[in-house]
């Protein structure tokens, strides 16, 4: 059953509306987004009835050069603010008509990043779970930008079913896999373009050596420690460095994912495509597949155009050559171990399939004090045996950016508490509590301002049980403590068992939502955080005043829509030129800090143009996917990076020049 918005309920907010003759409706949108936003009583917004809806389902068409990011809102009923309890943003390509839905059953929250649909690219939720009953203002519209935008909206409805979803008659990516309807500086024009740039790069001498102040690791030969044959950590009395296996004083100056291109969807959207070859013919090693989903590679296509079977070996000779150019010592997260065992370059490791247990308290956070999170960790751990002996790793991540983590000061124990499951780790906040008020139900009653029968009744689980008291927010705030540092120290203990010699370089952490993720640190060699902002030296000092340990950052990057992509990525800038001034001003100002030890940038390539696996199409490449270097990028890397060891030391001031930033195109 479908079941109509009524439009004219919904009040516009920084925009202005315009009425098509076929039922469409333009929003004309301000520079700091605007939208549709409709109050009124739960079940019924809109004018409708949303109960037994499951789908909201809209077509729309982005009527602007750049990815637009198409948001959703839900407010809970008592929230009177502007802040949505959930906020829903979903990528829609420039031009192309899309049908959108949003699943109503992700209002519970659990998962952060949502499925792609044939035509949309990502889809991310903010926030903490909303019940359909407590909903009594929602809202459409775009997320702000560096210009006004237009969003046309036609078929707003909420369904029972999930959607078909047509798609037009239309080409956009081009047999190279660049982006068809857009021209730039630096486009390749044609395959045998690409074919005469590639055999020059390929006749480049593949001699390259880091320069003579820096040692075999890239190590910094003006400041000596005693070596150990490993990497690890000093503080020499003034700041914090890495020490590399010959003993010269360290800074990680990484790129990740350095792979020979990077896969892009085609299932649900092949007729967008001007060329897909044949899955078993000559390009067979562009394909991939994961179940359903259907990936092709123009990176490696490009490549196997040129140099055919030898294709690999021609990509890594090339690599390997930029990386000690550009001034890389590290190879970074996601990369192909082939070739980190060709370049023989330090690198750092991202374990595979951390940890987890059947039931789980909140999206990807385990049963914690289960034996089965133990017997995981166990396992997880055994994959760092083929590292052992390698001096040229420098450590590894134990996971990247946890999808629990996101949801700002959230209390892991109060979704422990609300979770029916019958959990190990609800056993022991069980007994926790039941220690602290020493037993007695009549205490833990007046302190938490229930009327429970006995300890046991909590196993039925309290709904946002940290809003009963201040006792109880303290208790659930004490045990989420527990909670986090169990989750880090038992993968953390079975790691060094395996591997004592290489440093833990942490979570990955896409950002401190509160200290309480700082649980377990000490088990840690380097903290780690992802970290996109413009300048990270007070994210780094922050985290490293309160842990008194060195950080190090997995991931940063600036795009521009001045090239190929229609998204800037996390951070925006106007120019190629102002994507090196970014990196430089980003990476001399966080090595000021004492407690930086380095910092990877995401990524070597460019991303697809119909978006990777979860529809991010970002223009943050070192190279783009005809594997040219941006040049006035690569410009702004190799000066920085060639003077980061002075400026590390204090021998040289920090490049103070911030960019021209703009709102970012991308999420």
């Amino acid at each position: 059953m479908i079941k109509q918005f009524d439009l004219k309920r919904f009040l516009p907010v920084n925009c202005k509306v315009e009425y098509g003759d076929n039922g469409q409706i333009y929003l004309l949108c301000s520079k700091e987004g605007g939208k549709l936003e409709v109050t009124g009583e739960p079940g019924t917004l809109g004018g409708v009835e949303w109960k037994d809806a499951k789908y909201i389902v809209f077509d729309a068409v982005n009527h602007e050069d750049w990815v637009m990011g198409v948001t959703l809102e839900f407010w809970r009923k008592g929230n009177k603010g502007d802040e949505p309890n959930i906020s829903v943003t979903l990528g829609l390509l420039p031009g192309v008509k899309t049908r959108l839905s949003f699943p109503l059953e992700a209002l519970n929250s659990q998962k952060m990043f949502l499925d792609r649909t044939p035509g949309k690219l990502k889809t991310v939720l903010f926030g903490n779970k909303v019940a359909i009953d407590e909903i009594d203002r929602f809202a459409i519209g775009v997320m702000k930008c560096f210009s006004e935008q237009k969003l046309e909206i036609s078929n707003f409805h909420l369904s029972q079913n999930e959607p078909d979803y047509p798609l037009p008659d239309i080409k956009l990516v081009d047999e190279m896999g660049q982006y068809a309807i857009k021209e730039w500086p630096s486009k390749t024009k044609s395959i045998n373009e690409l074919k005469v740039y590639l055999k020059e790069e390929s006749a480049k001498p593949d001699d390259a050596i880091f320069s003579d102040n820096r040692s075999h690791y890239g190590g910094w030969k003006e400041k000596k420690f005693e070596s150990t044959g490993y990497f690890r950590t000093q503080y020499d009395g003034e700041r914090w460095w890495l020490v590399d296996p010959e003993g010269y004083a360290f800074q990680s100056i990484g790129l990740d994912c350095v792979n020979p291109g990077v896969s892009g969807r085609v299932d649900g959207i092949k007729k967008l495509y001007k060329w897909l070859p044949d899955e078993n013919g000559e390009y067979k090693e562009a394909w991939r597949k994961e179940g359903k989903l259907e990936f092709f590679d123009f990176g490696i296509a490009n490549l196997i155009r040129v140099f055919g079977e030898k294709w690999w070996s021609e990509w890594a000779k090339i690599t390997r050559r930029r990386l000690i150019e550009w001034g890389f010592n590290t190879i970074g997260n996601w990369s192909s171990l082939e070739f980190i065992r060709y370049a023989k370059l330090p690198y750092v490791w991202q374990l595979n399939n951390f940890p987890d247990t059947t039931k789980k308290v909140f999206r990807d956070f385990p049963d914690v004090f289960s034996p089965e999170y133990q017997k995981k960790a166990n396992e997880f751990a055994k994959q760092l045996e083929d590292f052992v002996d390698d001096p040229y790793m420098i450590g590894y991540f134990l996971r990247n950016e946890p999808q629990w983590a996101f949801i700002q000061d959230l209390n892991i124990a109060e979704e422990l508490l609300e979770n029916e499951e019958d959990l190990f780790s609800k056993e022991i906040l069980i007994e926790f509590l039941s220690k602290r008020y020493g037993g007695d139900i009549k205490e833990f009653n007046r302190a938490w301002n229930v009327s429970l029968q006995s300890f046991e009744c909590l196993k039925k689980g309290i709904r946002r049980a940290s809003k009963l008291s201040k006792a109880a927010e303290k208790d659930l705030t004490d045990f989420s403590r527990m909670m986090i540092k169990a989750y880090v120290e038992i993968p953390s203990v079975a790691c060094k068992r395996v591997d004592p010699y290489h440093m833990n370089l942490g979570m990955r952490y896409a950002f401190i939502s509160n200290e309480n993720l700082l649980a377990g640190c000490e088990n840690f060699d380097v903290f780690s955080i992802n970290c996109y902002k413009i300048n990270p030296f007070e994210d780094v000092e922050s985290i490293g005043r309160l842990t008194n340990m060195p950080v190090m950052i997995g991931e940063f990057h600036f795009g521009a829509l001045d090239r190929g992509l229609p998204a800037t990525g996390l951070r925006g800038v106007t120019t190629q030129e102002e994507r090196g001034k970014a990196y430089r001003y980003y990476m001399e100002n966080g090595v000021s800090s004492k407690y930086f030890v380095g910092a990877h940038y995401f990524t070597l390539n460019d991303q697809a143009v119909l978006g990777r696996f979860d529809g991010e199409n970002f223009q943050i490449g070192c190279v783009d996917i005809c594997h040219k270097p941006y040049a006035e990028f690569i410009h702004g890397v190799i000066e920085t990076n060639r003077v980061l060891y002075e400026v590390a030391d204090g021998r040289r001031k920090g490049y103070n020049q911030p960019p021209h930033e703009i709102p970012k195109v991308g999420f």
